[in-house]
């Protein structure tokens, strides 16, 4: 069977543009990214691994704690952005209280992935399921998504296991410290619980299939970056994109800065604002809003 396949520019973790491919599944219409978050390649086996790609603590954004090298601490964060690249030991959810928002559609909080995907509902990972030949190791490897078994963290220990033998997929759905994911054994692949605080993998999903032909050829998103921040962040756009206006909004919808792209690196200044969540929004009808974080 042939899929479509798509390719164009996205921001990825740490403000990387990377050339990255989308794959339709012609039987249910769903658009996702043809490898997991961080991973170098599509898998061309279950234990290929520079197919694993990143372990994500559910909620948590691309802040570096995601990386199988990652540094621990025992320190659970109290807010939305724990303001450090540690992977957070010894709790069944990294944040307390627990956020059940931050992973919800593609301007979530913290959604880790790429503009215009988002994390995957558990029904829409079970409708993806359903078109494999198995489910198990071998059914998602020949499906669409070639999906490995890349492992996963222990939120007690930090150590990566069951690579080879075991991966688990988030999706966005969580009930106070719990997540639910699509667990992938040898012989079994079916939807569980696992606590927020564990790290697991993701794959991303387009959150609107009809928007796929805009971006084909048109100018990229603008990158924002060093984000999170707390000073300022620089605007990397190229020649096409100057003379866009922008707006920043914070998280009540209040615009707390605006302007026009005059070069190709501007600086937007945000050391007077206080802390949290803010999305840049662009006069051109192609660009969605981008979030910033202030901490």
């Amino acid at each position: 069977m042939h899929y479509r396949s798509i390719s164009f520019l996205i921001s990825l973790a740490f403000f990387e543009t990377t050339s990255a491919q989308s794959v339709t599944n012609p039987v249910t219409g769903r658009t996702w990214m043809d490898k997991n978050l961080g991973a170098s390649q599509v898998a061309v086996s279950s234990t290929d691994s520079a197919s694993f790609g990143h372990l994500y603590q559910w909620g948590r954004g691309s802040d570096g704690h995601q990386l199988r090298t990652s540094g621990t601490t025992a320190e659970v964060a109290g807010s939305d952005f724990p303001g450090h690249d540690l992977f957070i030991l010894g709790s069944d959810d990294w944040r307390v209280p627990s956020n059940p928002d931050l992973w919800y559609g593609w301007d979530g909080i913290n959604n880790p992935c790429p503009w215009g995907f988002s994390i995957p509902t558990e029904a829409e990972w079970l409708e993806e399921m359903a078109t494999w030949d198995s489910q198990d190791a071998a059914g998602a490897m020949t499906s669409l998504l070639k999906l490995p078994l890349a492992g996963a963290r222990s939120r007690m220990s930090g150590t990566i296991g069951n690579v080879n033998a075991f991966v688990g997929y988030r999706t966005r759905e969580s009930n106070g410290t719990d997540s639910r994911n699509l667990g992938i054994a040898v012989d079994l692949a079916m939807m569980g619980t696992r606590a927020k605080g564990d790290g697991n993998c993701v794959r991303c999903i387009f959150d609107d299939t009809s928007r796929l032909n805009e971006m084909q050829g048109l100018e990229p998103v603008p990158l924002v970056y060093p984000n999170p921040t707390n000073n300022a962040v620089i605007l990397q756009s190229t020649l096409g994109s100057l003379g866009c206006s922008y707006l920043l909004y914070d998280s009540n919808g209040k615009i707390q800065a605006s302007g026009q792209i005059v070069q190709e690196d501007q600086t937007i200044d945000l050391e007077s604002l206080p802390s949290g969540l803010y999305h840049l929004r662009f006069s051109s009808p192609i660009w969605s809003n981008l979030r910033v974080v202030k901490y």
